[in-house]
């Protein structure tokens, strides 16, 4: 995505996916359900790479 509303538009789906797989992480744990619980934390992971790699991005002179 170019230009700065594509860029907020990223930034935005990386926080979503964050947000849902932690909260979906931390659901299954209360329910028992490790092996799912194990696959949101994961996604939950990727997303935080994924924001910290955006914000590299921003930070770096053109």
């Amino acid at each position: 995505m170019e230009g700065r509303n594509g860029g907020l538009m990223e930034s935005g789906a990386y926080w979503l996916l964050y947000v849902v797989s932690v909260s979906g992480a931390l659901l299954h744990w209360r329910l028992g359900n490790e092996g799912m619980a194990a696959v949101c934390a994961t996604a939950a992971v990727f997303g935080a790479i994924l924001i910290g790699r955006r914000r590299r991005d921003v930070a770096a002179p053109r």
